[in-house]
């Protein structure tokens, strides 16, 4: 949630700061070192009850993932923890099955068969210029492909269309410009691509399931 670690496990070490996300199968060792203050958000789940309650499997590997959906899911169950109502136990339960889901389609190698080469050029054009206007016609002609093939690929590899994985990008972005409070709601929208505030709180609710100040409230620091 804040601050910054290094971890070493299965014969890998990397830093892990704000909306990393670190998943360990069961029993694994592994070792994490703290060189400054930092602050974490941790979930154990049980496999066993898992499988039986929902006929879900946990994935086997380490995973480190920067940001991205895992990130949003976390920091929804972060807000449901520290803010709880009458609802919030039906809530926290649809998020982990929400991560196990995110999870295994991570950990999920076939994914990546049958992926074209133009796909990555795709991947950078949207990844580089997501705060701006993008044409499926113009990302088709870039790689020389129907547009209509290029959106069935990548909605096949990705799992979400082109459209979705722009917004995604966008609520990423404001996500860790919403770290900064110096910032009103209204500017963060406009530094994203979105056109205005209101249209900005519909998509980050809709990807995140959260409102932006509720999303900045859980972000700031704890009392407990």
């Amino acid at each position: 949630m804040d601050g910054a670690y290094r971890e070493e496990a299965c014969g890998a070490s990397f830093d892990c700061g704000p909306r990393s996300v670190v998943f360990h199968p069961a029993l694994e060792e592994h070792a994490v070192i703290f060189n400054s203050v930092a602050r974490c958000f941790a979930i154990e789940i049980d496999a066993t009850d898992v499988r039986q309650r929902y006929d879900a499997r946990i994935p086997g590997s380490l995973q480190h993932i920067e940001c991205g959906p895992l990130a949003w899911v976390l920091a929804n169950l972060y807000a449901e923890f520290r803010n709880p109502d009458a609802c919030s136990s039906l809530a926290i339960q649809g998020l982990v099955l929400q991560l196990l889901a995110c999870l295994s389609r991570t950990d999920c190698p076939e994914a990546d068969r049958g992926r074209p080469s133009w796909l990555d050029r795709i991947e950078e054009i949207v990844r580089d210029g997501f705060r701006s206007r993008l044409s499926l016609e113009e990302l088709a002609s870039d790689v020389g492909q129907s547009p209509e093939r290029v959106s069935a690929v990548f909605r096949r590899i990705y799992h979400r269309s082109i459209a979705e994985e722009q917004r995604r990008l966008r609520i990423e972005f404001a996500c860790e410009r919403l770290r900064d409070r110096e910032s009103s709601l209204a500017e963060i929208a406009l530094d994203a691509g979105f056109s205005d505030q209101p249209h900005f709180s519909r998509a980050f609710k809709q990807v995140t399931g959260t409102t932006p100040a509720r999303y900045r409230e859980a972000l700031a620091p704890s009392t407990y």
